[in-house]
C-alpha cells in the first residue's frame, strides 16, 4: 500500500524530470566521454600519454561532468520550468556531507579510471566487457528513478543501455571503439528522450502570452 509518504516523494522526483532538461544535459556529457573513446580509438599514442589521458583527465571529465550537468540542469530550470510550473525547494545537505559526496564522486572516477588504464595497458580480456558492466551500472540508476517515478522512459532507458552494452561487449570491435559507441548510443537515447519530453512539457505548460505552434 503506498503511503502518503512516498506518493510524495514521487511526485517530487516526477516534478524534476517531467521537463526532460536532466536527460538532454546528462546526454551531452555521455558524448563528450564518447568523443574521448573515439579520441583514444583514432589516434595512435604513446604509453606516456595514454596513461595521461586515462588517469589524468578521464577521471577530471567524470567528475567536472557531472558537477557541470547538474548546475546547467538547475540554470536551465530557473528560465524555462520554474516560470511554467513554479518552483519546489528541496532540503540541501550539511556541507559536510556535500564535501563528502564530492570526494567519494572524485575517488571513484579515479578508481574507475585507474582500472581502466590497467585493463588498457594488459590488454586483459575483461576489458571487452566493460560495455556490458557500466551498462548495466546506467541500467541500474535508471530502473531505480523508474521505481521512485513511475515514469516508463526511465525505464525504456534502462533497457536500452543494457541492450548497447551487452551487444557491444559480444561485437568484434576494438575495445576504445566500442565504448565509444556504447556512450554514443546512450548519449542518443537520452537526447532523444529528453528532447520528445520536453517538447511535450513546452506545449502542455505555456506561459502567460505564449501561442500554440
Amino acid at each position: 500500500m503506498t503511503t502518503e509518504l512516498e506518493k510524495i516523494e514521487r511526485k517530487t522526483v516526477q516534478y524534476w524530470f517531467q521537463d526532460g532538461l536532466f536527460e538532454m544535459a546528462f546526454g551531452v556529457f555521455l558524448l563528450l566521454l564518447a568523443l574521448f573513446f573515439l579520441f583514444r580509438a583514432s589516434v595512435p599514442l604513446n604509453p606516456g600519454w595514454r596513461l595521461f589521458l586515462d588517469v589524468g583527465l578521464l577521471p577530471f571529465l567524470i567528475y567536472f561532468g557531472v558537477r557541470a550537468v547538474g548546475k546547467t540542469v538547475r540554470s536551465l530550470k530557473k528560465k524555462i520550468t520554474y516560470p511554467r510550473t513554479g518552483y519546489v525547494s528541496y532540503r540541501k545537505p550539511e556541507r559536510k556531507k556535500r564535501a563528502k559526496s564530492g570526494f567519494v564522486m572524485g575517488a571513484t572516477a579515479g578508481i574507475l579510471s585507474t582500472a581502466a588504464a590497467t585493463l588498457f595497458s594488459s590488454k586483459s580480456a575483461a576489458f571487452a566487457w566493460m560495455p556490458a558492466w557500466i551498462g548495466l551500472i546506467f541500467a541500474l540508476g535508471f530502473w531505480h528513478l523508474a521505481v521512485r517515478s513511475k515514469l516508463t522512459r526511465m525505464a525504456a532507458l534502462a533497457v536500452i543501455v543494457t541492450a548497447a552494452g551487452i551487444g557491444l561487449s559480444f561485437s568484434g570491435w576494438g575495445e576504445m571503439q566500442r565504448l565509444a559507441v556504447f556512450f554514443g548510443t546512450s548519449a542518443v537515447s537520452l537526447a532523444f528522450s529528453g528532447w520528445i519530453t520536453f517538447r511535450r512539457y513546452l506545449r502542455s505548460f505555456r506561459l502567460p502570452g505564449e501561442t500554440s505552434q
